[in-house]
């Protein structure tokens, strides 16, 4: 049995699995689901969760493979079979509960230098509720004696897709080739554009946006609930999958897919960033989660 770390704060419940790469196993409004609960049945998976953290990077490291600092690395292929190494590796490791309160904890991860990343670091999560309103703030500290590249994301699933309506808005969008990796930046088609409320289009996208203005919300009409998801995030996946799975996956990240090979690290808010020894990286998402008036 998967640990649970439950909290509540008005209407609103959360629940933490630590075990699970420190994913959210649940976050309900008024009993229901704003983000994809655990399914009992489901294999016990940070990514079967509602969301889950990305980190050192976000998305896709074409074949796991970079070069840095004039040397090539690899990195472990963590995807079933994916020929790319995806997310990170603090979504596949389980999170030691730091400190604790009423309304919050905070969850660490140590990693040394494996064949995951090729430098030590440790994670922090700090999950923080208010009455109407999750916070998540996820960091990267940079605990070798070198400057790396760095990536950082969140990754929520938003539940019954099929009775929502959508907002998300950006400018730019990045298209992926036959091997789901981005090839060409463009400007957003209208299929993708979410500038007014509207249904999500399943099976439609599943791509990095640029340019997002850091907001993106979802409208359930029949239970007059609306979550506001932010972050100072510019760059966002939007992941509408097959209706049956039956969720929107809306990701702030730090950087666009495979970032490290097709940008240099801090050439540009797509970029991956770099972390000087004894240094951290940061990134927020908020949910704030209203009735309708």
């Amino acid at each position: 049995m998967t640990r649970l770390i439950e909290k509540s704060c008005g209407h609103l419940q959360l629940s933490v699995a630590p075990s699970l790469g420190g994913a959210i196993a649940a976050l309900n409004w008024r009993g229901f689901p704003i983000l994809r609960p655990l399914s009992p049945t489901a294999q016990l998976r940070a990514n079967q969760c509602g969301s889950y953290p990305l980190i050192p990077w976000s998305n896709r490291i074409a074949q796991g493979e970079f070069s840095f600092a004039g040397q090539i690395l690899q990195v472990k292929k963590n995807f079933g079979d994916s020929p790319h190494a995806i997310h990170g590796s603090g979504w596949l490791n389980a999170w030691h509960v730091g400190e604790e309160s009423d309304n919050g904890l905070t969850l660490e991860l140590e990693q040394p230098a494996n064949e995951s990343w090729p430098w030590p670091w440790r994670g922090t999560q700090v999950f923080e509720l208010e009455v109407n309103l999750l916070r998540v703030t996820l960091s990267y500290h940079n605990t070798s004696d070198v400057p790396v590249p760095v990536g950082l994301g969140f990754h929520p699933f938003f539940a019954d897709a099929d009775q929502s309506e959508i907002y998300f808005k950006a400018t730019g969008v990045w298209l992926n080739d036959d091997d789901s990796l981005p090839f060409k930046e463009i400007e957003v088609p209208e299929r993708w554009n979410y500038p007014a409320f509207r249904k999500p289009q399943f099976g439609s996208v599943d791509n990095c946006f640029t340019g997002w203005n850091g907001c993106a919300k979802v409208h359930w009409p029949a239970r007059k609930i609306t979550a506001v998801l932010s972050s100072a995030a510019t760059n966002a996946v939007l992941f509408i999958p097959e209706k049956v799975r039956n969720v929107v996956a809306i990701e702030p990240v730090t950087h666009i897919n495979n970032a490290i090979n097709l940008l240099p690290s801090n050439s540009s808010n797509q970029a991956m960033k770099l972390v000087s020894p004894g240094e951290c990286l940061c990134l927020s998402m908020e949910i704030r989660i209203s009735d309708d008036a």
